[in-house]
């Protein structure tokens, strides 16, 4: 695409971004991308599951990411991506925002089901969403960040097949967490909770212990699961800093790629922390992601450029 040529668009992608507006049928066609809003995925005890789909139009198929929100797993809304969604669909990548049981709803595994159910229906509309189902990837942030882990680490089942109909290694090729929980069985965080975990637990560690170990992500990891990337602020006083720690150890004891992004000084979310190592840190989760959906694209060392420069499809 030539440089002339992107302006219109990127002018588009831009003035949404900045000021906040959901993307419009008008905003969508002249960006080249198709919203398609509340697909439902699944229906649980009377409960529609729905996602929203960032789908590029350009010949494919292409790599898709998988945003899961945060809210403490009691809130939160699949809504907020709508920005993000639309900046990866230009770049190339369809991009699907999922609500998924919340605790007042449903305590856990409830959240963790909705989130594979979605993967699945994901990877079975794979023709009709023109992606490549063995290239996806997840993010989120918070509780969001915790159950993208999750996706990362749990084992496939055996009905699970790849593109080429053999049994699937992994959902993921990779996954990036935003301040999210890994291991809820260290005292640092059971005590850090002001309500949000033992609600989405249905009870505090000493009533439903092995709640706490089986939502746990370090739990599950294993040798063959995908490349990780995680930041974090030193000042979380929601989720403990400590906990990046945690999951960062162990992955480097069973040989996972792992990348931390450390946040001096931000708190929760990365309040508090200085803008421009904030900035570093959304621009180094993009490239992370999209490294991993396009590797032979950084395997020609054409690095991308997070500002204007499109990715090829």
């Amino acid at each position: 695409m030539h440089q002339r040529s992107a302006w219109p668009i990127l002018l588009v992608i831009l003035t949404v971004l900045m000021t906040g507006a959901s993307l419009n049928k008008s905003h969508a066609e002249a960006a080249g991308i198709q919203v398609q809003r509340d697909i439902e995925y699944g229906v649980v005890d009377g409960i529609s599951l729905k996602l929203d789909a960032y789908l590029p139009t350009t010949a494919g198929p292409h790599p898709a990411l998988i945003h899961i929100h945060g809210g403490g797993w009691q809130g939160g809304d699949k809504d907020s991506f709508g920005r993000q969604g639309a900046w990866y669909a230009h770049h190339g990548v369809a991009a699907f925002s999922l609500n998924y049981r919340l605790s007042w709803q449903a305590t856990y595994p409830a959240a963790v089901d909705d989130c594979l159910r979605a993967i699945r229906w994901i990877r079975s509309h794979a023709d009709n969403l023109n992606i490549n189902p063995d290239r996806l990837a997840a993010r989120g942030g918070s509780a969001g960040g915790h159950l993208a882990l999750m996706m990362a680490f749990l084992e496939p089942g055996q009905e699970d097949l790849n593109a080429a109909g053999k049994p699937l290694k992994n959902f993921l090729c990779c996954v990036a967490s935003r301040c999210g929980p890994t291991d809820f069985t260290d005292a640092e965080i059971i005590h850090a909770d002001r309500g949000p975990l033992r609600m989405f637990m249905g009870g505090g560690y000493d009533e439903v212990p092995n709640n706490y170990t089986q939502a746990s992500p370090v739990t599950h990891l294993s040798p063959d699961d995908p490349p990780v990337l995680m930041a974090h602020g030193t000042e979380d006083r929601t989720v403990p800093y400590s906990q990046a720690l945690i999951l960062q150890n162990r992955l480097r004891e069973v040989g996972v790629p792992g990348k931390l992004i450390t946040i001096e000084g931000g708190g929760h979310g990365f309040q508090g922390g200085d803008r421009q190592d904030i900035h570093r840190a959304n621009e180094r989760i993009q490239q992370f992601i999209l490294q991993h959906l396009y590797p032979a694209y950084f395997e020609n060392k054409q690095l991308f450029l997070p500002r204007g420069v499109c990715l090829p499809t």
